[in-house]
C-alpha cells in the first residue's frame, strides 16, 4: 500500500513538474510562405527589396496561365503565384459590402530583434507604417504594410 502511495505521488509531482505535454507528438517551426499577387514580376522585385530574398527557382507555365518565382534567405522562404486563370478578387467582391473577403490567410508575421532598423529600412523603400502599436504591458511594438497587391504583412518586436 505504501508503495502504491509513493508510486501516485511521484507521477504527480511529475506530471505538475513537467507541465502540459506537445500534443503534435513532432517538433515543427515556419518552412514557407506562399503568397497570391497580381504581378510576379514587381512583387519580386518588391519583396527582394524589403526582405533581401535571392530567387531561387522561376515556373512560367504559359499553357496553363500561372508564374510562380520562389524567394529564399537563410531564414525564409516565400512563393510568388501569379495565376491568370483564377478569377480576380476585386471583380468576385465587386457587389459586396465593403471589407468583405474571401477566405484564406489574412496576414504574414514576422519577428523583428530591431524595430528601429526595421523601420529605417522601410522608410528608405518608401513603405511607412499607417500606424505603430505599443503592446501596454511589454511595450513592445509591432505594425502592418501592404505589399503591392495588398496582402499584409505584420512586424513584431522581439
Amino acid at each position: 500500500m505504501r508503495i502504491t502511495i509513493i508510486l501516485n505521488l511521484v507521477m504527480l509531482i511529475n506530471a505538475l513538474v513537467a507541465g502540459p505535454q506537445n500534443t503534435t507528438g513532432f517538433k515543427y517551426g515556419p518552412y514557407f510562405s506562399a503568397v497570391i499577387i497580381n504581378n510576379v514580376d514587381s512583387s519580386t522585385a518588391w519583396y527582394q527589396s524589403v526582405f533581401d530574398l535571392k530567387i531561387k527557382n522561376r515556373i512560367n507555365d504559359t499553357e496553363r496561365g500561372f508564374r510562380v518565382t520562389i524567394l529564399e534567405s537563410p531564414m525564409f522562404l516565400l512563393e510568388l503565384i501569379e495565376n491568370r486563370s483564377w478569377p480576380a478578387q476585386k471583380k468576385l467582391l465587386a457587389d459586396k459590402p465593403e471589407g468583405t473577403r474571401i477566405e484564406g490567410f489574412f496576414k504574414i508575421g514576422f519577428h523583428v530583434p530591431d524595430m528601429n532598423a526595421c523601420l529605417k529600412h522601410l522608410a528608405a523603400l518608401k513603405i511607412i507604417p499607417e500606424r505603430i502599436y505599443t503592446d501596454p504591458e511589454t511595450k513592445k511594438r509591432n505594425f502592418l504594410v501592404s505589399d503591392p497587391d495588398g496582402n499584409l504583412l505584420q512586424f513584431f518586436e522581439q
